[in-house]
C-alpha cells in the first residue's frame, strides 16, 4: 500500500467558524461531529486502525514478505547484495574443496573481489536456478570491500599462533594468503585435501571459508546492519529516493539477506523439520526455477537449523522470529526503541549461534580422538588418513568461529575470554600431544564458553 498522509480533511469548519459568538452559538451542534471525525481519522474506510501517518497497522506475517508503502502492488523487500555475497562465499568454497573443478588463482580471487564479472554461479539446486551468472542478481558486490571494512578491519585474536602470520593481521590478510596457497598447490598438480591443508595440519578452505561467514556476513549484519547504521536511522518512515521501501526498512532487510534464510524460513517442514534440514532450496511459487534471492537457506541460516534443534533451544525460529517482528515494527513505525530492541534479540541469538559452533566442533574434535587411549600421541598416522582430515577440518571450524565471535559488538564473552579461548585452540590442530591432554584442552575451552553463554549441559555435550 502506497504511504497516505493526511487521509481525511481536518475540519476546515473549525477555522470558518471559529468567531466566539457563533462558536458559542454552535457548540452543542459542533462538539459531536467532532467526536465522530476524531474517530473517523483514526480508522480507514475497512475500519482497521492506522498508524500517525494513515498508513494500515500490519499483523506479523508468517513469511517475511512485506509490501511496500510508497509503490502499490510492489514489494518492499530487497537485499539482492547480500544474496550475491552469500552466493561468493558458497562459491568458493566449492572451489577451494575441489567440488566445482580445479581452481585457478584467478577462479579464487575474482570471487573474492568480485565487481561486475560475468561469472558463472557455481551453486546447484533442483530445479535450476532462476540465475546463472552474479550481475543476473547484483554487481559491485566484492567480498574483499567488506572483509576490508571498518567493522572487520581488525586483527584477528591468536592470528600470531598460525604459521607465517603476525600478530596484527586481520582476517583480509588471512584470507589472500591461504587463497593463493591454495591456488598454488593446485596449480603444482595437487589435489584435494593436500592442496587445502598446510604441512601443519590446517586446513585453509575452511579458514578461509568460516573467516568470509565472519568478517563479511556476520560482522556487517551484527555490527552494521543491526547496530551502527540502524542507530543512525531517525525514521521508520522515510523512503529511500523513489525506491519501494525505506531508508531503515532496506538496513534492516540487508541484515536479513546476510542471515540467508528463504523468505518463507518457517515451521512447514519445507526447508526444516524437528529433526534438522530438510532442504536448502524449494520453488515455493511454483515457478519451475530455484530463485536465488528469496529461495534459497544459505549458510548461517543453515547453521541455526543445525544447532537450533538440539534440546530444546531454536536458533532458527528466534533468528526468523526477530526479523519478521522487527520488519513488522519498521512498516508500522514503531517507535526507535521497540525496533532496535528487536535488533537487539537478533544480535543476541546470532551471536549464541556463533558460540555453539565453536562448541560443536570443539565435540567433534573429541570423537576424532575416541579411539585411541589416553596415553596415546594425537599423530596423523594415529589417527589415520581420514581421521586426520577430519580432525583437521574439525580444527579449522573451530578456530574461526571463535574469530567471528569479535565482531558483534554485543557479544557475550570478553575479549579477554577470547584470548584464553585462542591460546587453547593454538595455530594448528594440536598434534604431538596426548589424547588426554587434547580432552583436557577441548574440555577448558568448552569451560570458557559455558561461563560466557551458559548454555545447558544438555546443549554442550550434544552440539
Amino acid at each position: 500500500m502506497p504511504a497516505v498522509i493526511d487521509r481525511h480533511p481536518r475540519f476546515p469548519l473549525l477555522l470558518l467558524y471559529s468567531e466566539p459568538f457563533i462558536m458559542r452559538r454552535f457548540s452543542f451542534l459542533f462538539l459531536p461531529l467532532l467526536l465522530v471525525g476524531l474517530v473517523l481519522t483514526g480508522c480507514d474506510s475497512t475500519g482497521s486502525m492506522s498508524d500517525d501517518d494513515g498508513a494500515d497497522q500490519i499483523e506479523v506475517p508468517a513469511t517475511y514478505t512485506f509490501q511496500s508503502r510508497f509503490v502499490e502492488g510492489e514489494s518492499a523487500v530487497a537485499y539482492p547484495g547480500q544474496v550475491t555475497r552469500n552466493l561468493l562465499i558458497s562459491d568458493i568454497k566449492a572451489l577451494t574443496d575441489q567440488r566445482a573443478g580445479t581452481p585457478t588463482r584467478d577462479d579464487l580471487f575474482n570471487r573474492y573481489e568480485y565487481d561486475a564479472q560475468n561469472l558463472n554461479i557455481l551453486l546447484s539446486t533442483d530445479p535450476a536456478p532462476a540465475q546463472s551468472v552474479y550481475p543476473d542478481i547484483a554487481t559491485g558486490k566484492s567480498l574483499s570491500g567488506k572483509a576490508t571494512a571498518s567493522y572487520s578491519d581488525v586483527a584477528l585474536i591468536g592470528v600470531g599462533d598460525l604459521a607465517n602470520f603476525s600478530s596484527g593481521a586481520t582476517a583480509d590478510v588471512v584470507i589472500r594468503a591461504y587463497l593463493d596457497s591454495i591456488a598454488t598447490n593446485y596449480a603444482d598438480g595437487e589435489t584435494a585435501p593436500e592442496a587445502y591443508t598446510t604441512a601443519e595440519g590446517v586446513d585453509m578452505g575452511q579458514i578461509v571459508n568460516k573467516l568470509l561467514l565472519g568478517a563479511v556476513a556476520y560482522s556487517q549484519g551484527t555490527a552494521k546492519y543491526l547496530e551502527d547504521v540502524l542507530t543512525q536511522q531517525a525514521s521508520p518512515n522515510t523512503q529511500d529516493g523513489q525506491k519501494p521501501y525505506s531508508t531503515m526498512g532496506h538496513v534492516w532487510d540487508e541484515a536479513y539477506g546476510y542471515y540467508g534464510a528463504a523468505r518463507d524460513f518457517s515451521e512447514s517442514g519445507v526447508f526444516y523439520d524437528a529433526n534438522g534440514l530438510v532442504s536448502k532450496a524449494d520453488d515455493r511459487n511454483g515457478d519451475g526455477e530455484i530463485d536465488l534471492e528469496s529461495e534459497v537457506v544459505f549458510t548461517w541460516a543453515d547453521y541455526s537449523v543445525d544447532r537450533g534443534t538440539v534440546n530444546g533451544i531454536n536458533f532458527h525460529i528466534d533468528l526468523f522470529e526477530s526479523f519478521r517482528e522487527g520488519r513488522t515494527a519498521i512498516i508500522n513505525q514503531a517507535s526507535i526503541d521497540s525496533i532496535r530492541a528487536h535488533a537487539a534479540d537478533a544480535r543476541s541469538t546470532w551471536d549464541d549461534l556463533v558460540a555453539s559452533n565453536v562448541v560443536h566442533y570443539l565435540n567433534a574434535m573429541e570423537s576424532d580422538v575416541a579411539g585411541l587411549s589416553d596415553s596415546d600421541t594425537v599423530t596423523r598416522a594415529a589417527l589415520g588418513s581420514d581421521g586426520a582430515e577430519s580432525f583437521n577440518e574439525h580444527w579449522g571450524e573451530a578456530k574461526p568461529f571463535a574469530w567471528a565471535l569479535q565482531y558483534n559488538p554485543d557479544k557475550k564473552i570478553s575479549d579477554s575470554e577470547l584470548e584464553s579461548l585462542h591460546q587453547i585452540l593454538g595455530g594448528a590442530p594440536p598434534y604431538g600431544k596426548t589424547k588426554a591432554e587434547v580432552v583436557q584442552d577441548i574440555n577448558d575451552a568448552k569451560a570458557l564458553i559455558k561461563g560466557a553463554y551458559q548454555f545447558p549441559d544438555a546443549n554442550m555435550n550434544n552440539w
